[in-house]
Parts: C-alpha cells; structure tokens; sequence
C-alpha cells in the first residue's frame, strides 16, 4: 500500500497542467523600465501536453521525432497574465531553488482564450551554439504585452530523442525551473538617424555611464534585414547587412570614451544573442554624416561578438550611434542577432589621439579545470581582481589581488563560467570551463 501511495503521488500532475489552470504571473511585470522580478520555482514532473498545438510551432521547437515534422509537446505547465502596454524581455532560468535537467525548456506565448489560443511568440534556446552543454538552454521571449490582451505562456521540456557528444542523456527534461521578467525600452521607430534615442544622460557627470536596457526584437521594432541600406561607415561589419539598425545621439563633452554594450548591471540580467552586435559611429547631421570610428567583435578569437568603439568627443558636436545585431547562418537557416541590451560609456584616462590604448591579452589554463586556474596577461601589471559571472550573469565569485602566472583555486562547482579580469591599466574577459 506504502508503494502504490508514493508511486501515485510521484505521477501527481501540476496544478497548472492545462490552460485553464494556469498560475497567475501578474506580479512579474513591473511598469518601470530596467526593473526585473523573478518568480518560482515552477515544475513540469509529471506534465502532460498539448500536441495540437504542436504544427504552429515547427522549425521554432526542434524535438522533433524520427519521421515527424512538428516537434512534440510533452509535459507542459501554463501561466497567466494581462498586458499592460510595457515591453519585456522574459526567460526561463535555474535560481530560487529551481533544478530542471541541463535548463532545457521550450516556451510558447499565445494571446486568446484557452479555447482559441493564437501564437504571439515561441522559443527554444537562448543560444544553443554556446557552450550549450553547460546549460545555454533557457528560453526567452521579448514582446510588447497589449494594453488588456490575456496572454498565456506555455513552458515544455525538451525532449531528448537523440544523445549526443556532450549531452548523452536520452529522455524529457523535468524538474523546477523559475520565471523571471525585465521592463526593457523598445526601440520602436528609431530605425532612422533622424529618431535617433539620445544616451546623453551615459555621459553625463555623475553618471555610471551605463543607460538602458533597450530591446531591438523584430517581434518588438518591427525592423528587420534591409538589403538597400547604406553601409557607409559600416565596413568593418563581417556581415556586410544592416539587420534593422537602430540609432542612438548623444552630445561631445571633450573627453575619450570607451563605448560597449553591456548586461546592464550584477543584479538583473538581460541578454542578446550572443552578445554579438556591430556599431557605426558618425559625426555631423544626419543628412551629412561623418563615420568616425566602426566596430564589430571586441575579440573574435576569444568569442567575445560584443562591439566596441572609442572615440576622442569633441566639445558640442553632435555623435550618431547605429547599432545593429550580426546577421547569423549555420548552413540550415539564417537569423539576425537581437534581443536586449545596455550602452556603457566609459570614459578612458590616455585620449585616443595622445596615447594608445593600453591593449593587452588574458589566458588561463588549464581550461577546461577541475578548479585550480592560472591566469595570465601581457600587460605589465602583476596583480588583476578577477570576478566570476555565471551563464545567467550572475556574480559568483570575487578574487582580489591574483598574481600573474599563480595558480588560484576558484571554489566553483562544475559549469562554464565569464571571468572579468581588471589590472590598474586594462581590462579583459576570458571563459572557463569548470569540469570534474
């Protein structure tokens, strides 16, 4: 009888199976921008789903079983929540106790009633091609949520049909995962120069330098691949196409900047495919702009896709920024890097036009480590802080002082992790792999 009683409960299905039962996520939809709030844990053990919804969703989910088209809808929960005119960016990740296997959910946003259910947005991976076997499996969505629009999210677990080098794991992935939510700025309409989103309050004395997050979605601007845009200024792009460039402005103060789009801050976490955007910077007016500086990967070698740029300001000139996410293709289909993002203005101490920047290389090994790392740079300091972010950009790890050429023990449990590395003259990033 003890055996029956716990078996049953083991294949107890979640309150919000269906539709008609989904939980109530009101509260994860701040109205301020740049706030994020976080919900959970959820679970999907024990789920069952919905495969007719499984056709509007083929080539979005990829579970697809052998000799099928449409992916397979397993074990899904529903949520429930109504628009407020805000945009967000929201994702699955592992936190608040939450433990689902390697992360692997799938989401799907309908608008409706759970009796006509009409697909918003769906997606699988926050980006698979990255190190994805420790977990770049979340989901993420950005949309704008209509003003009194029911909407109601359904999060699956993938199913692995298939294992493979680095995920032999065949089954569903079950178990906890949380919810969470940021308000980010659609860029809506500032696909021109001349609607350009002015960031003067990044150069501003007092300032962090930081400003945003910003989401340049197609879902959300509307703004997709123009094959007749003016690449003027834009030469250094790898890819050659403007992807639904979105501007920026900001005045000259006379200073050097350093400009780089960031995650915004430690404690909320936006993110962009793999963080692999592609600047222009101008000078003038709009109808008589003057490139001054282009940039694509701050270092390619390394996977580091974010653009940087510098750049000596002028006191009074006006400076255009256009942004635009790197146009991806893997051989099967193509896509446009995007999603949400800040500007980080960081104003440099050696002007451009005086000395160069001080440019140095980081390494560590051994990568992958079971935990023990050395680290080393040709800059001529000898101690770096070393910070440790995690796949989620969490903070989880400060290591002040580290000497060049040392061994230092991490104290991290296995994953990949970004370690942020600053000596008195530069900075730099390097990714670790942290193994058993």
């Amino acid at each position: 009888m003890a055996m029956l009683l716990m078996a049953t409960v083991g294949l107890a299905q979640p309150a919000n199976d269906l539709c008609m039962d989904a939980i109530d996520i009101n509260s994860l939809f701040s109205t301020e921008v740049g706030v994020q709030l976080a919900d959970g844990p959820f679970s999907n053990e024990g789920a069952t789903g919905e495969p007719e919804l499984a056709d509007a969703l083929t080539d979005i989910w990829v579970d697809v079983a052998a000799g099928e088209t449409a992916p397979t809808i397993d074990n899904t929960v529903w949520f429930q929540f109504t628009g407020n005119g805000e945009t967000y960016q929201l994702s699955t990740y592992k936190d608040l106790g939450s433990v689902l296997y390697s992360n692997d959910t799938q989401m799907a946003l309908y608008s409706g009633t759970c009796d006509d259910l009409t697909l918003v947005d769906a997606n699988e991976d926050l980006n698979a091609f990255w190190a994805a076997q420790n977990g770049w499996w979340y989901s993420i969505l950005s949309f704008t949520a209509e003003p009194g629009v029911n909407y109601w999210l359904m999060v699956d677990g993938f199913n692995h049909y298939e294992g493979g080098e680095f995920d032999p794991y065949i089954g569903l992935a079950e178990g906890d995962f949380a919810l969470r939510a940021i308000n980010v700025e659609p860029l809506v309409d500032r696909g021109t120069c001349d609607n350009a989103r002015s960031i003067d309050e990044a150069f501003a004395e007092g300032s962090n330098g930081i400003v945003g997050p910003f989401d340049d979605s197609e879902s959300v601007t509307g703004l997709g691949v123009d094959y007749d845009a003016d690449m003027t200024g834009a030469e250094c792009w790898d890819d050659g196409i403007d992807d639904g460039s979105v501007w920026f402005s900001f005045t000259g103060d006379g200073n050097s900047y350093d400009i780089y789009i960031s995650q915004c801050s430690n404690t909320s976490f936006v993110y962009y495919f793999a963080w692999d955007g592609q600047m222009a910077l101008y000078k003038g007016s709009c109808g008589e702009l003057v490139p001054v500086a282009c940039g694509e990967d701050y270092n390619f070698d390394n996977g580091e896709y974010w653009p940087y740029v510098a750049v000596d300001t002028e006191e009074g000139v006006e400076y255009f920024l256009r942004y635009d996410g790197y146009h991806w293709d893997n051989n099967l289909t193509d896509w446009s890097a995007e999603g949400s993002f800040c500007f980080t203005a960081e104003q440099s101490n050696n002007p451009i036009n005086v000395h160069e920047l001080v440019q140095a290389e980081f390494d560590v090994f051994p990568n992958p480590t079971e935990g023990g790392l050395t680290i080393t740079w040709t800059d001529a300091a000898t101690h770096a802080d070393v910070t440790a972010f995690d796949v989620t950009g969490k903070a989880v790890g400060f290591y002040p002082n580290v000497q060049r050429g040392q061994q230092h023990e991490l104290g991290l449990p296995v994953g990949m992790y970004t370690l942020q590395i600053a000596t008195e003259n530069t900075s730099g990033v390097v990714r670790v792999q942290v193994q058993k």
